[in-house]
């Protein structure tokens, strides 16, 4: 069955130290928003950066007023379709109708400010795929035998190999249910535990995992990916070169790499005119259980 996700609740904007390699600083607008294949439009959010040694929180750095839509485009980049949004909230902008993402389609966020000034995205929705086997109703954490899904190939625009992200749902989020790791974070750096209720992997590439004869992909889960032990609704995501470039970019500032800092690439956002993520993704989804060892 299919789900939407929210993607964001692992996607916090960061603004990058390349934001601050200059002798001022330079306010930035920040977008958030994304589309999932055969879910509806979602919420943009716009909001602007703070200096480096101030605490951002998007409550207060709002940006309202906006003229805000999105544009389905044809394959020459020409607008095919426009949904206009509306500002619900400082910051928040939502879709005026209720429409349908089309997987392998091409997407533009479009933004003018009260001041005239535009942030534009372009977004190509990955191609539809689907889980085709049953997982066991039972595994075991940190067992030998891992969660594997098979899925049917997704298609992107490029020739490119798919790049998955798994996003782990948790329906049994109790303190007492934590695998040993987020545990330990929660005990030690008095981390939120409900910044694990829905959790995610690093990126899986199909160029890892062998295709089957029948031509789908097995793919293996991460068990660092699993937060709880009990129920878990296990999401894959087949995602956009925008998520891919954020992800990837977003891991060698936090520490994801064994490059020196002055060979740290600033984070990649596709954003034309600010900063942030406007990416899209086609996903599927199933449970099962994972107990203790």
């Amino acid at each position: 069955m299919k789900k939407l996700i929210t993607i964001l609740s692992f996607l916090v904007v960061l603004a990058g130290c390349d934001l601050y390699e200059q002798d001022e600083y330079q306010e930035y607008y920040v977008v958030e928003s994304y589309l999932v294949a055969n879910g509806s439009l979602q919420q943009v959010r716009l909001s602007t950066t703070n200096p480096i040694d101030e605490t951002y929180r998007f409550e207060d750095n709002t940006v309202s007023g906006a003229e805000v839509e999105i544009q389905r485009l044809n394959p020459d980049s020409s607008v095919a379709a426009r949904y206009q949004y509306q500002q619900q909230q400082p910051g928040i902008y939502t879709p005026a109708n209720n429409v349908t993402i089309q997987a392998e389609q091409l997407y533009r966020l479009f933004i003018t400010t009260q001041d005239g000034e535009e942030i534009t995205s372009i977004t190509y929705v990955p191609g539809n795929f689907q889980v085709v086997n049953e997982l066991e109703p039972t595994y075991v954490y940190q067992s030998k035998k891992q969660v594997e899904l098979t899925t049917t190939p997704s298609s992107y625009i490029t020739d490119r190999q798919t790049y998955f992200v798994f996003t782990i749902n948790s329906l049994e989020s109790s303190p007492d249910n934590l695998t040993p790791f987020y545990a330990d974070q929660v005990d030690d750096d008095e981390t939120d535990i409900e910044e694990f209720y829905v959790n995610s992997s690093g990126i899986v590439n199909e160029g890892n995992f062998e295709r089957n004869s029948d031509g789908t992909i097995s793919l293996r889960l991460p068990w660092l990916g699993v937060a709880f032990y009990g129920s878990n609704n296990i999401i894959v995501n087949a995602i956009d070169d925008n998520f891919y470039d954020f992800l990837r970019s977003h891991d060698t500032q936090s520490g994801g790499t064994t490059l020196s800092p002055g060979e740290i690439q600033n984070i990649r956002y596709n954003v034309n005119g600010g900063i942030g993520i406007f990416g899209s993704m086609a996903s599927d989804s199933n449970t099962t259980y994972i107990a203790r060892p």
